[in-house]
């Protein structure tokens, strides 16, 4: 594994964990906003790590890997949160 990858995995298990835990404990009304986010979070720290770096080389193919992810899993937990 590369380390693109691991750090996107990282942010992945970030967003699952900080998902989890909103759903957990935030209010049903206040889930959606800390959803939202938890995604522009995601998307924040690979502009950070890149701008901290000083390297442009495959920055929109992480942005574009992690908005993916964290989508998916945010996607899954609003399901179980309406179904729940």
């Amino acid at each position: 594994m590369t380390k693109q990858w691991g750090q996107i995995v990282a942010i992945w298990i970030g967003v699952l964990i900080s998902g989890i835990a909103t759903l957990a404990l935030a209010p049903e009304g206040a889930r959606y906003l800390l959803f939202s986010s938890i995604a522009a979070a995601a998307i924040a720290l690979v502009s950070i790590e890149h701008l901290l770096s000083s390297s442009a080389k495959d920055t929109v193919r992480q942005q574009v890997y992690v908005s993916a992810g964290a989508f998916a899993i945010l996607a899954t937990l609003t399901l179980i949160s309406l179904l729940g």
